[in-house]
């Protein structure tokens, strides 16, 4: 695993170094490769609050216009796993030094690889670490959705005492090693051509098993998305995570969101889904621009065989949502439906046949009731 530390102490050989020497020399120990940034020794500004980094077709995306030495911290945030904070305690908080590191990491919206955070820090007394671990908490875990791996204090005689060395190397030691991704069984083109070729896929076959991997991923994913509070363009960034395809800034979901597979949903402009949605997409999933999706909303698009020879065999077929179509709360779509440009499907309604445009349908199963 790639640890990145943040020192934020200005002494090269003091309390808080020495603790990071130790938790790097456990790492170290256990396989990990940890890369020391010592800030204090380095030119970094605070942020200009510019929001440059964030114009979307500036040019700037991801990119503080600020070039100092932040410059080449962020790419070692970009390539770690896990980034430990580490600071002397100044006024309750973290030393300025660090303070302006963290605020710049602002500039990537979230680092690419990152997952795991610890935070290290020294004082003289044990009552005044509430500043800096509430921004800890609240601040930074929440805001990079980074999963806690410890908080680590020392002070007064504590420091650099063997028992809190031999405690941070320890901590250091124990980190387990991610496992190593295990790769897709069938590439994204390869496993969509064959649910898109009109025949069943197999109990048992290579295109089975793919299909149980693309599920796990978005199993992942989803649980990712559902799990805590997202901005909308973490949302979207989210959902192109999930389909492996680019979702257009004008796209709106309201978690929580479901699905199984993910790779087979295609989304026009303007589109918005609301909670509790539920998309089986293995047959494939195509929703127009405009169109609005309601809550609770079923689009499956997978058959199991009739005959008992063949119940565990899938039989996909693909739904098509025409443009500024409106699916009303609890629509349940079956596979092999398009419903025209304009329709509207009244809540409740399963569809189970195709709706032309401009009409509304209802009922169980739906059928057009009246002409727009």
């Amino acid at each position: 695993m790639q640890i990145l530390v943040l020192n934020g102490s200005p002494h090269p050989h003091g309390n808080t170094a020495a603790m990071v020497e130790a938790f790097q020399r456990g790492a170290a120990e256990n396989g990990h490769t940890v890369t020391v940034v010592n800030v204090c020794q380095k030119k970094i500004a605070g942020c200009l609050a510019c929001e440059s980094c964030h114009q979307e077709g500036s040019g700037h995306e991801r990119q503080c216009v600020q070039k100092d030495d932040m410059q080449a911290v962020y790419p070692l945030l970009d390539e770690s796993e896990m980034i430990v904070l580490a600071s002397p305690i100044y006024y309750h908080g973290f030393s300025g030094q660090l303070q302006c590191a963290i605020n710049r990491i602002y500039a990537l919206d979230k680092p690419k690889k990152l997952k795991k955070a610890a935070l290290i820090l020294s004082s003289g007394s044990d009552h005044v670490y509430s500043g800096a671990i509430y921004e800890y908490q609240n601040s930074f875990l929440n805001y990079l959705h980074l999963e806690d791996m410890g908080i680590f204090t020392a002070c007064d005689k504590q420091n650099q005492s063997p028992e809190k060395l031999e405690e941070l190397y320890q901590f250091g030691k124990r980190l387990v090693p991610d496992a190593p991704a295990v790769p897709a069984p069938m590439p994204v083109p390869d496993f969509l051509a064959a649910f898109d070729s009109g025949g069943p896929v197999r109990q048992g076959s290579a295109v089975m098993a793919a299909s149980g991997w693309y599920s796990q991923e978005a199993l992942r994913i989803t649980a990712e998305l559902n799990g805590a509070y997202h901005t909308p363009e973490e949302i979207q960034d989210l959902f192109a995570q999930l389909t492996g395809k680019p979702v257009d800034r004008t796209f709106g979901l309201f978690p929580p969101f479901y699905t199984d597979c993910g790779k087979n949903i295609t989304l026009g402009k303007h589109v918005f889904i609301n909670s509790g949605c539920r998309f089986q997409d293995q047959g494939g999933i195509t929703i127009g621009d405009g169109a609005l999706i309601g809550h609770n909303a079923v689009l499956a698009t997978l058959d199991h065989g009739m005959d008992p020879s063949e119940r565990h065999d899938l039989f996909p077929a693909p739904i098509h949502i025409g443009e500024n179509v409106w699916l009303g709360a609890n629509v349940t779509v079956l596979g092999g439906v398009t419903i025209g440009d304009n329709a509207v499907i009244a809540a409740g309604a399963v569809v189970t046949k195709n709706i032309p445009p401009n009409t509304v349908a209802a009922g169980v199963p739906a059928r057009v009731v009246r002409t727009l």
